[in-house]
């Protein structure tokens, strides 16, 4: 009853078209009316139950894929984050892949396919021309990399890249070593964006073996740099909100505050992984971010040794940030990984491996 009546004067005084710290507190004040609607349904009591619809609903999706792609779009010019980690994620790659006449990219979680043009752009214009090029791409809709595909295809053709592409529509936990195609003569680089930490932790250990035993000259790792898979949830909340007003502090240096734009970046991207992080538990809870540390012992754990990024990368970083008009977004190096921030805080860590 006591936490009911903080919720009900938060939502009064909340607002999510506020300044960034009444943006960010709508949302935990919704992640957190969430949780208690889920912790009343479970003492299936009368009362409780009427309580729990009282609860307003919460669509964390906008109504079909297009209108999610426009958003992600939108994130994808307006900062910096996505494109720090296809950048140099791609410098290690095309230096892993030097002098290589036949390339294989593994992408775990290939999406619309952005972090390939610059890539194939480079490997275009490298000195004797490109080397055929095969990208591998894994995502949930067999469709959807489907479709990617195509995209990269027609692109790869423009631009005189000797390429092809395989599907692979499955989840990371259920692949299985012979959907990579692995092929005699080709370099193998494997990438995974912000993917890793939605890896059941049972069967991470795995698909990492898995992947080592691939032998890839390059493994690329990009991650949230957060710790939000803690066992005590006071913790995980605490970390989550410094984490989250973070990100909420960029978009409000990167947008007007009347923006539609901004309005639907926070709700439909940011304001669904707060609700899982906070307002779920077990399966259910699958955004479980881990910081750069942990992902190290991981990594290492499984036989990968961590390769430097190179300066080339740290300069391309810089040269990136340099493109946006705000100044509060700080590159750090830490054992040969970069790790980008707002101010004090890291928001992503980018970090290189091979066996």
């Amino acid at each position: 009853m006591l936490a009911r009546r903080y919720l009900h004067h938060l939502n009064r005084v909340v607002t999510p078209l506020g300044d960034s710290m009444q943006r960010v507190a709508s949302c935990f004040t919704e992640a957190l009316s969430a949780r208690l609607a889920a912790t009343l349904t479970t003492t299936s009591t009368t009362s409780s139950s009427s309580a729990a619809t009282s609860i307003k609903p919460f669509n964390p999706f906008p109504p079909n894929s297009l209108e999610i792609l426009k958003i992600y779009q939108i994130v994808y010019q307006a900062c910096p984050y996505i494109k720090f980690a296809h950048f140099t994620a791609n410098q290690a790659i095309f230096e892993a892949f030097e002098s290589e006449d036949r390339v294989h990219v593994i992408d775990l979680d290939i999406h619309q396919g952005y972090q390939w043009p610059a890539f194939m752009q480079a490997l275009s214009a490298r000195p004797g021309g490109a080397p055929f090029l095969r990208i591998t791409g894994v995502g949930p809709s067999i469709e959807a990399v489907e479709e990617t595909g195509r995209c990269l295809t027609e692109l790869a053709h423009s631009l005189h890249v000797p390429f092809e592409f395989h599907a692979v529509g499955e989840q990371l936990e259920d692949l299985k070593p012979h959907m990579f195609n692995r092929r005699v003569g080709e370099a193998l680089a494997v990438n995974s964006v912000s993917r890793l930490h939605r890896v059941p932790s049972n069967c991470l250990g795995n698909l990492l073996t898995m992947i080592r035993d691939q032998a890839p000259n390059i493994f690329t790792l990009v991650e949230q740099e957060a710790s939000h898979n803690g066992p005590y949830f006071l913790g995980r909340f605490l970390e989550a909100l410094h984490y989250y007003s973070a990100i909420f502090d960029s978009l409000d240096a990167t947008f007007p505050a009347e923006s539609a734009q901004r309005a639907k970046v926070e709700q439909y991207i940011f304001a669904p992984e707060i609700r899982n992080i906070v307002a779920s538990e077990g399966a259910e809870r699958t955004v479980r971010h881990e910081r750069l540390e942990k992902w190290r012992k991981v990594m290492e754990g499984k036989g990968f040794r961590g390769v430097p990024l190179s300066a080339n990368a740290v300069t391309q970083s810089k040269i990136l940030l340099g493109l946006y008009s705000c100044d509060g977004y700080r590159l750090t190096e830490d054992k040969g990984c970069l790790l980008l921030g707002w101010q004090d805080r890291p928001i992503i860590a980018a970090s290189a491996w091979r066996c």
